[in-house]
């Protein structure tokens, strides 16, 4: 983008067109006073303080940095006595919007630095009466309204950039105040709790209850920036320290990902980092403690299993159980399963000890178990998504298969909604309604496990009436001819009987995406998640190449996935039929829940887990426990004593992403460096430092390995990490790959695509549900996460806020289903599968559609996974975590 010279102060910076003053100066690192106005992306100027006045030449009056444009040549001064004499006076002003005993109770904010800097009299106009009662109804943010300037950035920050619409400011004149919802208190209301209004307000009024606690910010001791763990967006996040380095407040930071933006789980999840149960002290089983696979143990339970142990005494015993399985069994007795939760080094290094340490091929991850890649490169050659989030903003249409991105994916999704109501048209293809909802212009309500239906019957009535890219389909696509003929059965009639979606809706919709000038399309694990998951993803990419919705700015394709490093331990190989950048092997080891198949067969003897937690992610929990209670070896490392755990023979405690140096890469392909925010408690060591030092225990040449050293390695291994070396990770701290001129922009295959000149359409597996609805099984259940906690539950359920906003297992029903079967909310019911049963509390839900029943996968107490049913996709191997038959009773 061009950019031109101005003059603020007498030093001259750039500006680029639709800056503001304010925000070329904020950019150019100048500090300008100001207080309503937020420099962050995604902010429109309030103008109501009126601290960022200033002078412009050829302008009369002040005018505020804030809303004024820069334009070429534009000279400016700040440090006039006018402007001065005025920002003076506005603060003060401002200052008597608060009562005197609030302005007691909050003496450290950015207003009392802004009053300290202008030099302004608080107490100038006195002070508005107090008495306004304090609402402390939110588990983690408390409201003081006698604090509140009425300045609106909370307002902002709730309805235009996260796009919670829970804030307003109600009331007129002297009665103007913050308000929830319809005037419920903020933990009555609809507030999601991302913390944005307590990180935007600029005076205390809205502000975290932890911190408060504390002492305010004034208790800060320490602060430090990491990467969010709990999804794949990548967000940047700044931990403030307290007391015994216990996390008091996150506060976003103006990452690459997430421009200062955070979720309740970023803002509030990171006191697991100094949970009492963090491991800290490696462990290894006691002799008296053996294992059963009829019990599932978290926590305390765990360690009573457990003595303490020096690392030496852990290593060699953990390395000679492997060496011993080896030599008995032979290395195909030995597996290793790692985890998307920890670093690229972490993941590269971890491949090598398998395939050089234990000679095995069975080495796979966590990310498996959402696995919505080998689709796209089936048909691109390229195993990552072709144009990142961030391409919504040039879209005209949004294609969104099976994802939640508002509960998954909350700061991905509040960057979609700032695009949704700019006028980016979405088509949402799910069958519960869910907050994006709201935005669709067509939410398509299929039946479960019916999306290639629905999506073949887009696609043919595409075809049928000529609206797909002829040139794209001419030049850039093998196998559309096949692809006509796959879908020629599926007419808008029959789409209608299997989804139960009106032929009309189906036709506007595709008649809507194939019209696009640019179209996202995204999939989310409600595709991925079933043992045809590759199919479903099949026919959305097929549909999309059609009409030639990819290569251009705002058009590509996105799997939504589910892990902080779900892009970079692909890519660094931790796959069994991969080696590092997607090299295939010829004979592939086993997949995750392949492990325990063979492990409950007698065929893996010895297992490494490195940050998983099978014992509760893993389908069919009561077989997987049985593999786990066979294995003659298992290694569990970890940073909480797990349900895998308890099955271990040496537990060995690891150091969390926050806690160590390396980096990640998240589902925009985006690579970033971290660094530790926090020490690790105890003895607990970064997962790289633990595997390198088990590999020189078997003969390995690791003993000098660094962060350093293992990034550089992985570069040069994987072909889209051209480029890339540390020093580039130490400077820039993040860069994207493959690394191209800026003027390329960063949606991928303009021209050709990684497998050649043509993209393919690939041929379906044309599997289907294992398990219909019968007499005895009637329900449909569908597992998934809650916006509040995260996979297994291990890290989130150990923070007070997220446990406080969602405390318990819920069976998600229609009100219709409930009161056909006289099932009141809260009461408690069992849900039954063919696999086993849980207890827990039944909810009303009317978004979902009659007959199906929802699970959140994260409660030890009701896991979800005792029910679900152990069938992989053939092509990707994920399991089916959405559709399974059970039947619902009152307990």
């Amino acid at each position: 983008m061009t950019s031109f010279s101005i003059t603020i102060d007498g030093r001259a910076i750039a500006a680029r067109p639709g800056q503001s003053l304010l925000a070329a100066a904020t950019a150019a690192g100048l500090d300008l006073p100001h207080l309503c106005a937020t420099p962050r992306e995604g902010f429109a100027p309030i103008g109501s303080c009126r601290t960022c006045l200033v002078e412009v030449e050829g302008e009369a009056d002040l005018v505020p940095a804030c809303r004024h444009a820069a334009t070429t040549g534009l000279v400016a001064r700040t440090d006039t006595p006018r402007a001065t004499r005025v920002r003076r006076l506005a603060t003060e002003l401002l200052a008597a919007d608060m009562s005197a005993e609030a302005a007691a109770r909050h003496p450290a904010s950015p207003f009392r630095d802004l009053v300290t800097r202008t030099g302004a009299d608080p107490d100038r106009f006195g002070h508005r009466a107090g008495g306004h009662p304090a609402d402390a109804s939110h588990p983690a943010i408390a409201l003081d309204p006698d604090a509140c300037i009425r300045c609106g950035k909370c307002r902002a920050g709730c309805r235009d950039v996260q796009v919670n619409g829970v804030i307003a400011l109600a009331g007129r004149g002297e009665g103007l105040h913050v308000a929830f919802d319809d005037g419920s208190p903020m933990g009555t209301s609809h507030c999601a709790s991302c913390g944005e209004c307590a990180q935007l307000c600029p005076t205390g009024a809205l502000a975290p209850k932890a911190l408060q606690a504390a002492g305010g910010p004034a208790s800060v001791t320490a602060s430090g920036e990491t990467v969010c763990p709990f999804c794949s967006v990548g967000c940047r996040v700044t931990l403030h320290l307290a007391g015994d380095q216990v996390v008091v407040w996150a506060e976003g930071a103006d990452g690459p990902a997430n421009h200062g933006r955070l979720c309740v789980k970023g803002r509030f999840g990171f006191p697991y980092l100094r949970h009492p149960d963090r491991l800290t002290t490696p462990l290894v089983r006691r002799a008296d403690a053996p294992k059963d696979a009829g019990l599932s143990l978290r926590g305390a339970d765990v360690l009573a299993l457990f003595r303490p142990a020096g690392w030496d005494e852990a290593l060699d015993m953990a390395a000679r159980g492997f060496a011993r399985a080896r030599q008995a069994h032979g290395p195909q007795a030995l597996a290793v399963l790692g985890s998307a939760k920890g670093s690229n080094e972490d993941a590269y290094l971890l491949q090598r000890l398998a395939r050089e340490g234990f000679s095995t091929p069975h080495v796979d991850h966590c990310t498996r178990l959402c696995a919505s890649v080998p689709p796209l490169a089936e048909a691109t050659g390229f195993s990552a998504v072709t144009a990142p989030i961030e391409e919504i903003a040039a879209a005209d249409v949004v294609l969104m298969v099976g994802s939640n991105p508002d509960s998954n994916h909350p700061v991905a999704a509040s960057f979609m909604k700032n695009a949704f109501r700019r006028g980016v048209k979405l088509i949402l293809v799910d069958p519960g309604m869910q907050a994006l909802s709201r935005f669709a212009t067509h939410h398509l309500r299929t039946a479960p496990g019916t999306d290639v239906a629905l999506l073949s019957a887009m696609t043919r009535l595409v075809i049928a009436e000529g609206r797909h890219d002829q040139a794209f389909v001419a030049d850039r696509l093998e196998g559309f001819e096949a692809l006509k003929a796959r879908v020629a059965p599926y007419t808008l009639d029959v789409a209608e009987r299997l989804t139960g979606v009106p032929a009309a809706e189906i036709a506007a919709a595709a008649r809507l995406f194939a019209g696009a000038g640019a179209a996202m399309t995204f999939w989310g694990m409600g595709a991925s998640q079933h043992a045809f998951g590759a199919d479903n993803i099949r026919a959305v990419i097929a549909l999309a190449l059609a009409c030639g919705q990819v290569g251009r700015p705002g058009a590509g394709l996105h799997p939504l996935r589910g892990q902080n490093n779900v892009q970079g331990s692909c890519d660094a190989g931790l796959l069994p039929a991969y080696l590092p950048g997607y090299r295939p092997l010829a004979a592939p080891g086993h997949t995750v829940v392949e492990m325990f198949d063979a492990a409950r067969m007698g065929e893996v003897r010895a297992l490494y887990v490195v940050g998983g937690n099978p014992a509760m992610a893993n389908p069919d929990l009561a077989a997987t426990r049985a593999g786990l209670a066979r294995l003659e070896h298992l290694v569990v490392q970890d940073i909480f004593p797990t349900e895998t755990a308890a099955f271990a023979d040496v537990i060995l405690p690891a150091a969390a992403l926050a806690e160590r140096a390396g980096t990640v890469t998240n589902t925009d392909r985006l690579v970033q460096r971290i660094a530790p925010a926090v020490p690790p408690p105890g003895e607990a060591r970064a997962d790289w430092r633990i595997i390198r030092d088990l590999g020189v225990r078997l003969g390995l040449p690791w003993a000098e390995l660094t962060v350093e050293r293992l990034f550089d390695e992985m570069a040069r291994e994987v072909p889209a990490l051209a480029g890339f070396d540390w020093p580039l990770m130490e400077r820039a701290g993040h860069a994207r790959y493959p690394l191209r001129p800026a003027p390329e922009g960063d949606s991928l295959f303009a021209d050709g695509f990684a497998r050649g000149p043509r993209a393919a359409v690939v041929p379906l597996d044309a599997t289907g549900a294992d398990e219909a609805p019968d007499p005895a099984f009637p329900f449909i259940l569908m597992t998934g996460r809650l916006r509040e906690h995260w996979h297994t539950g291990s890290m989130t359920r150990r923070s007070p806020v997220l446990e406080a906003l969602s405390p318990e297992p819920r069976a998600h029903m229609h009100p219709d289903d409930m009161a056909r079967l006289g099932i009141a909310a809260r009461g408690t019911v069992e849900v039954r599968t063919r696999r086993g049963t849980v207890r827990l509390a039944a909810w009303p839900d009317a978004a979902l559609r009659p007959g199906v029943v929802w699970m959140a996968m994260s409660f030890f107490e009701a896991a979800a996974n005792e029910l679900t049913v152990n069938r992989l996709d053939p092509t990707t191997r994920v399991p089916e975590f959405k559709c399974c038959a059970a039947a619902v009773s009152l307990a």
